[in-house]
């Protein structure tokens, strides 16, 4: 075999070899270690501690003065359903924990950089307002379509039903405080719920 042809048969196991185990990390990941239920609760505990971050932004930015004179209202009603989601975060983690799975720490959904990164840079109140609002409403939706799945878990079907409308009327407030009108029945269905596919965990 000559010179050239050996390092081109070199090369190419080269590259074979670390296409071969390219292949192997992604078709042996980690499984989740969410499954069946508990996969909604995780769901749901990320979307809890989303909201949560989402709250963090927008408080930090009217403390800055960021969207001009201080609004009073929208930052007594932003500290207050930031703390609520903060208790609901705590509430779907120790589901979790009761089921020996770990908890959910973060915001592992697909999608949550940009939410931020949008936030984050929103220059106008109503764009914020309009953000957190459709958090609400995802979150009350998806925890109203949850329950009929959540069959034999009886911690679980009780905070899906405990926290569904608490988020409806967070929503209803916002929309009632910055839109003029708003009712909670609005924003009772399931057109706006999450699927577990949006969990990267």
């Amino acid at each position: 075999m000559s010179a050239p042809s050996r390092r081109a048969f070199t090369a190419g196991v080269t590259g074979l070899c670390v296409g071969m185990a390219l292949d192997a990390c992604s078709s042996h990941a980690p499984p989740s270690p969410y499954s069946g239920q508990l996969r909604t609760v995780a769901l749901a505990a990320a979307l809890e501690n989303q909201a949560v971050s989402a709250y963090q932004t927008v408080d930090a930015a009217l403390r800055a003065g960021k969207f001009g004179p201080a609004i009073p209202a929208l930052a007594a009603f932003v500290r207050s359903a930031m703390a609520h989601h903060v208790q609901h975060a705590a509430t779907w983690n120790a589901i979790l924990r009761a089921a020996h799975k770990p908890t959910i720490g973060g915001a592992p959904l697909s999608g949550n950089a940009q939410l931020l990164s949008d936030l984050g840079s929103a220059s106008e109140v109503g764009a914020v307002v309009s953000a957190i609002q459709h958090l609400e409403i995802q979150a009350a939706q998806t925890y109203t379509a949850a329950i009929s799945g959540l069959t034999g878990s009886g911690p679980a079907i009780s905070a899906a039903a405990t926290i569904a409308p608490v988020e409806a009327m967070h929503a209803a407030a916002l929309g009632y405080a910055f839109n003029g009108q708003s009712a909670v029945a609005e924003f009772v269905g399931t057109g706006s719920a999450i699927s577990v596919t949006a969990l990267t965990v």
